[in-house]
């Protein structure tokens, strides 16, 4: 079950998927006191390095650069990011003055950005970090171990590696003299401490009752072969559990590395499982998980870099997207300096942005240190989330229509649209015409400006601001209109009413405008529409145009229209099964309509199946289900999140 709330309400908006004679709550941040777990990530630059502290252990994954000079950029004499990468054989010599360089270094720089920042807290030396894992050999990762062993290491620190790039590499030679240092703390199992761990181990972080479970979900290889990117995608990643919230701790796994995890998540899930229903009691909690990958925390992939030489050349969407559609994080951690050169948009980039439009990204690039904090249930985090780049969907069922004396344009809405723009051509592909911009709360307008007989064509596309500009999605495009054709009787209206009829299959809705009968009206029965345009067909029959979650259903006959919704309409019809299935479950929150307060987002109920027990209708047409979850009942909840 996914928790999130870092934010605390304070700021009120209006959004057009709530009541609009209502507010929206907006969240803001709030820096929370501390828990009994904690995981912070250290800012070193475009580097990386996070401490897990829970039940009095510590754990370190990955320990930036050796320097402070190199994390900003100036160590390019630096004999770790000089060497670390290469992969050549090494001669005894070559051995011998690496090895010279790297301790030299350290005595010249004892402290760094991790120790200072392990200082400030008070970790205790020789002894104070429990676990120390290096999640792949490139030294803006491990560069800093060598001052973190000598000195926050005891004799019974483990440390878990992934695999050298070869038998006789640099980086060989960086793990020998990181065990010397550990053999000179008393550890007196020193090759354990550089073992690559198997997907399905796990380490039990914590004392007594409070403790996280620390699994590893993949293992790397070593084939004596592989390039920079094929050393990101051997990258160990981790889950992490803490009573009901999930971390996950990626690494610099690009692409190639991403789609192994995706594939063999699922065998990695049915092991652990297998080994729960054996007896293990540290792994039964997964009894109740159908995705390992899912959780509330990601630790975003290789700084938030958009992958794009994974994919072979550009593309608009990004290398991640396969992951995060996975993960579905309601929070997302990116460790960066904000700008790498290798992306045309401080990290993580735009498209980045757009994929996890959905979930609060925090980057130390703005906040410097970051530091998540949970009782188990909530989770806070002490910064400010990025501005958030939203992937706009092109407005869909987007039709132009002759009315009285001019054309009714419709569409759906879309999800996190600060506006529509509307335009006309005279020609299929012929310039735009500006006509009206309109407020995100409406999906439809009428064009009374035309010339009779002249033809058009029309235009609609969704938009929003952010970062000083404006974003928009593809635009959508109508049939040909002549302007305008012969009318027929319409007249404005605006109300909610209930359709209630004994025998609904009997009535059908009505296009007018193509003069066909389109559905039935069976699945509309009990359920309050919105109405917003009459006609009088045939001089005598009455029908009204109307939308049911925001959809236009078509005009439906006023004989089976009943009981106008003047007020709050409650109905009640049993109990059905439901799935909550929007892009967006950030934007919706649950109502308590009894006390009038708003309750908390739908993030964690994200494709959770719902208990409906009732239907709220409101006087502008919305309609709210009262729904449980488990047998618990978590509020009313916007029906367009059931789509």
């Amino acid at each position: 079950m996914k928790k999130f709330l870092s934010f605390v309400i304070a700021v009120c908006m209006g959004l057009g998927v709530l009541f609009s004679e209502n507010i929206f709550p907006d969240k803001v941040h709030a820096e929370q006191g501390d828990g009994n777990f904690s995981i912070n990530v250290i800012s070193v630059g475009n580097g990386e390095s996070i401490l897990i502290q829970c039940g009095g252990e510590n754990m370190l994954i990955d320990a930036g650069y050796s320097t402070i000079e190199e994390e900003k950029g100036n160590g390019s004499a630096n004999a770790l990011s000089k060497y670390l990468m290469e992969k050549s054989q090494l001669s005894n010599d070559e051995r011998f003055r690496f090895e010279t360089e790297v301790k030299r270094l350290a005595e010249e720089n004892p402290n760094n950005t991790v120790t200072n920042f392990l200082d400030s807290l008070g970790i205790k030396e020789d002894g104070g970090i429990d676990y120390m894992i290096a999640t792949h050999p490139h030294y803006d990762h491990i560069g800093g171990f060598i001052q973190v062993i000598k000195r926050y290491a005891g004799a019974n620190t483990k440390v878990w590696w992934s695999q050298p790039l070869s038998d006789n590499s640099y980086f060989v030679a960086y793990q020998s003299i990181l065990r010397d240092l550990l053999v000179e703390k008393g550890d007196v199992d020193p090759f354990y401490s550089c073992n690559n761990p198997q997907p399905g181990d796990y380490i039990m972080l914590g004392k007594g009752n409070d403790k996280a479970r620390i699994l590893f979900l993949t293992s790397s290889e070593n084939d004596g072969a592989r390039g920079t990117e094929e050393i990101n995608n051997e990258s160990l990643v981790l889950r992490v559990d803490y009573k009901n919230t999930s971390y996950l701790f990626t690494g610099d796994l690009q692409r190639e590395g991403q789609l192994r995890l995706l594939k063999n998540a699922p065998n990695v899930l049915a092991g652990l499982q297998e080994r729960a229903l054996n007896g293990d009691d540290n792994l039964k909690d997964l009894l109740n998980v159908t995705n390992i990958l899912d959780v509330d925390v990601l630790k975003l992939p290789h700084h938030g870099m958009l992958n794009l030489g994974d994919l072979g050349g550009s593309s608009k969407t990004s290398g991640n997207i396969e992951l995060f559609s996975a993960v579905h994080p309601s929070i997302s951690l990116v460790s960066t300096n904000g700008d790498s050169g290798m992306n045309n948009y401080s990290l993580p980039g735009i498209c980045t942005r757009r994929d996890l439009s959905y979930s609060d990204i925090y980057s130390t690039a703005n906040n410097g240190n970051l530091k998540v904090t949970t009782d188990g249930t909530s989770i806070f985090v002490n910064g400010t989330p990025l501005e958030k780049h939203y992937h706009l969907e092109k407005p869909q069922n987007f039709s132009a229509n002759v009315v009285n004396n001019g054309v009714e344009l419709m569409w759906n809405p879309v999800e996190n649209a600060q506006q529509y723009r509307v335009y006309y051509q005279e020609s299929p592909n012929g310039e735009w015409h500006w006509i009206r911009n309109l407020s995100p709360d409406t999906t439809h307008y009428t064009f009374d400006d035309g010339i009779k007989g002249k033809k058009y064509w029309f235009v609609v596309r969704a938009s929003y601001y952010t970062d000083g500009a404006w974003y928009h999605s593809d635009a959508n495009f109508s049939n040909e209109i002549t302007y305008p054709a012969p009318s027929k009787e319409f007249s404005s209206f605006h109300a909610a009413r209930v359709f209630e009829s004994p025998n609904a299959s009997k009535y059908w809705s009505y296009d007018p405008y193509r003069d066909v009968w389109m559905n039935r009206m069976t699945k509309y029965n009990g359920k309050a529409l919105l109405l917003t345009r009459q006609m009088v067909k045939d001089g005598n029959t009455t029908y009204y145009s109307a939308y049911y979650n925001g959809k236009w259903v078509g005009y439906v006959n006023s004989y089976a229209l009943k009981n106008t919704v003047t007020k709050d309409t409650y109905q009640g019809w049993g109990t059905y099964e439901d799935t909550f299935n929007t892009p967006n479950p950030a934007k919706y929150w649950r109502y308590d309509p009894y006390k009038n307060k708003w309750l908390g987002t739908m993030t964690q109920y994200k494709n959770k199946k719902l208990e409906i027990k009732r239907q709220l209708a409101k006087p502008d047409g919305s309609m709210y289900y009262s729904a449980y979850y488990k047998g618990k009942w978590i509020g009313y909840v916007n029906s367009w999140g059931f789509q």
